[in-house]
């Protein structure tokens, strides 16, 4: 199994990044979801199946700050009124486009000092913003959080879609679900990686607990849609090997930096048996373009995204997902000619939409 896709983390117009607004309304009081923005998400996801990607990589609740109801004590109360009309509508592109979905429920900024909330003035009843020191970590220390989060937002959602769900139908545009973006950042023992950001990091076995509860919902409802989760350090991988988690693949992130090696391992050139797991795994997180475009103060190899793709195929990996469709940070878009060369050398990986006529994708898509 090969898994040609792609993450389109949020979607822009062009000038808002819709970073954790794509799915409901949002702390401000607006709702910018998919459904309300329908036209230019499909056009997104006709021009992803064009460039040959039968998976895009989408965050769901990001940060918490759209989708979901909290009570006064920041705990969720399930979700809110827009929160299936987006996913359904998301869903429903998938489906044209001959796309499947991983869904990222939470991003490790979740967890960030300083997210954004909204509470209520209890003299006036006026809404007003807030932001958070702990981020939304209780939510996730406190078993009443957890079970809030779970039972009331995460069993709904995967429930809808599953097979006995109102929007059944829908399935086929999931492939898969996954807890958190890099929780290596937010976890306690981890501490080479925990982030500064990160003022009440989770014990491993916190997360681990709730990665197996979405595995266990998830293979209850569905046959054919998988759990995962997206690792960034390749030393830590190991971790989410356990069988108890019940994860169907791995994913392994790699932003190689030439100038600080010790920080992270470069994955070019190393297959997934050396990676010391039993599970399949996917690139899940690369640089599209990284000699040209990348952060101003790091220094990526000049390995090429073709070179990335031929290698994950060779190589045995169960996909390679290059960063990102959106463009919406320093690493920028996806450069367009080495994703055609791979659609003619591997037709059978690809999404039949891919276009042949040469130049047609760089015309019918604005530069941002």
């Amino acid at each position: 199994m090969y898994l040609h896709g792609c993450n389109y983390p949020w979607s822009t117009d062009g000038e808002t990044i819709f970073y954790g607004l794509d799915f409901g309304a949002n702390v401000w009081g607006s709702h910018l979801g998919v459904s309300t923005r329908r036209a230019a998400v499909a056009r997104d996801f006709a021009e992803m199946a064009a460039l040959g990607f039968t998976v895009a990589r989408w965050f769901l609740f990001c940060d918490g700050r759209a989708g979901i109801v909290y009570d006064d004590r920041g705990v969720p109360l399930g979700p809110d009124p827009h929160l299936f009309a987006d996913l359904d509508a998301a869903l429903e592109i998938a489906l044209d486009a001959g796309i499947r979905i991983d869904f990222v429920l939470l991003d490790h900024r979740w967890m960030f000092a300083g997210v954004r909330h909204t509470i209520a003035d209890p003299a006036t009843g006026l809404l007003l913003e807030a932001r958070l020191p702990e981020g939304r970590a209780r939510v996730l220390h406190s078993a009443a959080g957890r079970d809030g989060l779970f039972d009331r937002v995460i069993v709904p959602l995967v429930r809808r879609y599953g097979r006995s769900g109102a929007r059944a139908d829908l399935a086929p545009a999931l492939l898969a679900y996954e807890f958190m973006n890099e929780p290596d950042f937010v976890i306690e023992e981890w501490e080479r990686d925990l982030s500064s950001h990160v003022s009440r990091p989770l014990p491993f076995e916190v997360l681990a607990d709730l990665v197996s509860r979405l595995s266990d919902l998830v293979h209850a409802e569905h046959t054919d849609v998988l759990t995962t989760i997206g690792c960034a350090r390749v030393h830590n991988l190991w971790a989410w090997d356990d069988a108890a988690m019940g994860l169907d693949l791995l994913q392994v992130h790699s932003y190689p930096d030439i100038r600080h090696p010790e920080r992270e391992s470069d994955i070019f050139g190393m297959p997934p048996s050396a990676l010391g797991v039993r599970r399949g795994v996917i690139l899940g997180e690369f640089p599209g373009h990284g000699s040209e475009q990348h952060p101003e103060r790091s220094a990526p190899p000049g390995t090429t995204l073709s070179q990335y793709l031929e290698f994950a195929v060779n190589a045995g990996y169960a996909g390679a997902w290059p960063w990102s469709f959106s463009g919406t940070d320093a690493y920028g878009r996806l450069p367009v000619e080495p994703l055609r060369q791979f659609a003619a050398r591997h037709p059978d990986l690809v999404n039949p939409r891919a276009r042949k006529e040469p130049g047609l994708q760089s015309k019918t898509r604005p530069t941002y």
